[in-house]
């Protein structure tokens, strides 16, 4: 399981700074932007040096039994500084965020100077890829190396949650208050590895042992620091694939309200704004989506008002009555009747039959009050109810010369409105 998520956080990490490097090079001299790049590439390099393969090769390449330890804790413990910075230069004016960048900056290569002693006073020199906490943490020097390690991790994740998560409300973008959510709550969950770490020192003291909680750290660990990476890189690429799904949205509703424009338009050919296409060249109608599904509606309304004389309102009572008896939802009832009225409309127009013309139904009232996309999501619904009638849907039976629908009520299949 380690393995596997110090994999997921070396992709995460080094995508994140693929990703950023592109914003620096058009921003070369944002002193924030560079911390944070210098995030990303330490927290890659902490997570590959950490991978059982390159710990052994780290080791034997340099003769060091587990110098791949402090290279890695290294690494995070600059990358934990890095955000400090990149929190600095966001918080404060440039001259004051440069003057506490600079004793920041001081700190860490003190820190790193620190871990780098206590780390060579070691005297066991035993490899252990698996467990090297466990292993050495009776050593006096390592309880006092991984104090300070633990001691800085703990108090930069918990800065980074505490300012993000507070910065978080009251962000004007919406993608940059989501970002910062996420990176509050990544530097929050590592918080739990950090716990462990220092429950690892104390237990040498208080006599406890918390080695089965191991996995759990390093889970809470890689986790919470590939949810801070994603955060830290939200606001740029969030907007980006929340404008894909709404396209695809657009696009799937744009399709299903086909097969009901087309039966409107062949039947009232004026509603349409462009020249009508088939079935296959709509499907490759990729282009203004947005205004192409806002047409379709506006259209397949205009044909609705075109044949509000043409309805039948006894085949639509009739309707209703067999989806209630059925035992449909309402929704479903309410678009099925309104699928008979519009069917059974373009019966009569077909045949130069009239209907009986009225205010409409309280589905239309209903739908009248609602804003487009509302709307929308109301004629897909009525499109998915107008395609599964029976074929007989509008055939008349007179009965003492009162047209009746003689609708045949078959469930209607429970689509999204935003299914193909």
């Amino acid at each position: 399981m380690i393995t596997f998520l110090h994999t997921l956080g070396v992709v995460a990490a080094w995508s994140g700074l693929f990703y950023k490097l592109r914003a620096l090079r058009q921003n070369p001299r944002d002193p924030a932007l560079a911390a944070l790049c210098a995030v990303f590439a330490l927290s890659g390099l902490s997570f590959f040096v950490s991978l059982p393969p390159v710990w052994v090769r780290v080791d034997e390449l340099t003769g060091v039994p587990n110098i791949a330890a402090v290279l890695a804790q290294s690494c995070v413990l600059s990358l934990v500084v890095g955000q400090q910075v990149v929190l600095t230069y966001w918080a404060r004016p440039p001259e004051r965020a440069r003057r506490i960048v600079r004793w920041q900056l001081a700190f860490c290569a003190a820190s790193l100077v620190a871990l780098v002693t206590l780390f060579c006073l070691l005297t066991p020199t035993v490899q252990r890829v698996k467990g090297f906490t466990l292993y050495y943490v009776h050593d006096p020097y390592y309880v006092a190396y991984l104090s300070l390690y633990v001691g800085v991790y703990l108090i930069g994740e918990a800065n980074v949650f505490r300012v993000c998560w507070g910065y978080s409300r009251v962000a004007g973008r919406t993608w940059l208050r989501r970002g910062l959510r996420v990176i509050a709550v990544g530097a929050f969950a590592t918080l739990g590895y950090g716990l462990i770490r220092a429950g690892n020192v104390l237990g040498t003291v208080f006599d406890f042992d918390l080695r089965a909680w191991e996995n759990v750290a390093w889970l809470c660990g890689d986790l919470g620091s590939a949810l801070t990476l994603v955060g830290w890189t939200l606001p740029g690429w969030g907007p980006r694939v929340a404008a894909a799904g709404h396209w695809l949205t657009a696009y799937r509703r744009h399709r299903r309200l086909y097969p009901l424009w087309a039966a409107l338009h062949e039947a009232v050919p004026t509603i349409a704004l462009a020249p009508a296409r088939g079935a296959f060249a709509d499907r490759l109608e990729f282009r203004q989506l947005e205004f192409r599904l806002y047409r379709r509606v506006i259209e397949i309304r205009d044909g609705q008002l075109a044949l509000r004389d043409r309805h039948d309102p006894v085949a639509a009572e009739k309707a209703r009555e067999e989806a209630v008896a059925a035992g449909l939802p309402e929704s479903e009832v309410r678009a099925r009747v309104e699928a008979v009225r519009i069917r059974t409309a373009l019966a009569n127009k077909a045949r130069g039959r009239a209907g009986a013309a009225s205010a409409g139904t309280s589905a239309d009232r209903a739908a009248a009050r609602r804003d487009l996309a509302e709307e929308t999501v109301w004629l897909v619904h009525v499109a998915t109810a107008f395609a599964a009638l029976p074929g007989n849907a509008a055939e008349p039976a007179d009965s003492g010369g009162a047209r009746t629908g003689g609708v045949q009520v078959e469930p209607v299949p429970q689509q999204s409105a935003d299914a193909n």
